[in-house]
């Protein structure tokens, strides 16, 4: 397939990691940082950061044991936020628009929570403090049954095709060659740590609190087919943020930016470009 990307592979220490970041380019632009989700990688973002790239500064990291950064001996909660604001630091990036999906949500939250003063506006995508039993299992079942290794891309292309029926052919196959290393003999294996596929996928029940300190406008998006963020979680979500407000989109599960990729890019610009603000000080 045709290559999509022009954005800058660079690498940077957090927290003695060896962090891989994609750079989009326009660094006069605000910033903006998307975080993608379990046995993702910085390149799930690929299209819609594309999309944006003309109006943002645009920084996507491989989270550690994923992607090309390096792995580590623990993945937790508290490890991606430590590492956000190291990786923050390390950058010099003084505010962001940040972004986060699934497990990333949960970071993202945590990390607005604990540095108000970067974080200008928050989108979560499809993840809550309540994780649906239902997709809380078919996510654990899919981590058991991952395969090690693939004899041929199209095996690849095969299986994940199985996993997100709802996306296109074009967006599988890219996540086919970024998701994917070819090993000693040939074959195609998982680049993430197989560590990561003993995740425990449990609710996050403790974020409520951290919803509640979140003090920048934030958008909760909800995939309408999605087996993990319930409606009415998004909606109570809604009411525990200071500012915030919550979107259902069609036509998307879990995977809402690829999924439905036009619906996602319009209701993430409309929220950007929204007056909605906090008051000022004082």
């Amino acid at each position: 397939m045709e290559d999509v990307l022009d954005a800058e592979d660079k690498w940077t220490t957090a927290k003695s990691l060896n962090v891989h970041y994609l750079d989009w380019g326009n660094p006069s632009a605000p910033a903006m940082l998307l975080l993608h989700g379990l046995c993702g990688n910085a390149h799930y973002w690929d299209f819609f950061a594309q999309r944006v790239r003309q109006d943002y500064h645009v920084l996507v990291p491989d989270l550690r044991g994923h992607g090309d950064s390096s792995w580590a001996a623990s993945y937790g909660p508290r490890d991606y936020v430590l590492d956000l604001e190291a990786f923050v630091d390390e950058i010099g990036m003084s505010s962001t628009v940040l972004v986060g999906h699934s497990i990333s949500g949960i970071t993202a939250i945590a990390y607005a929570a604990r540095q108000p003063d970067r974080v200008s506006k928050l989108t979560i995508v499809d993840i809550g403090p309540e994780i649906a039993a239902v997709g809380a299992q078919r996510l654990q079942e899919e981590l058991a049954r991952q395969p090690e290794t693939f004899d041929s891309e199209e095996k690849a292309i095969a299986y994940m095709k199985l996993l997100e029926p709802r996306q296109s052919d074009t967006y599988v196959q890219q996540q086919v060659k970024y998701a994917l290393k070819t090993d000693d003999l040939g074959r195609l294996r998982f680049k993430h740590d197989r560590a990561l596929c003993d995740t425990q996928v449990r609710s996050p029940e403790w974020l409520w609190e951290y919803l509640e300190q979140v003090v920048c406008p934030t958008l909760v998006v909800h995939g309408v087919e999605s087996d993990m963020l319930l409606a009415e979680v998004a909606l109570k979500m809604r009411d525990k943020l200071p500012f915030g407000s919550t979107v259902d989109i069609e036509g998307a599960g879990h995977s809402v930016p690829r999924d439905n990729p036009k619906g996602f890019e319009v209701v993430i610009r409309r929220f950007l470009s929204s007056g909605l603000a906090p008051p000022a000080a004082g």
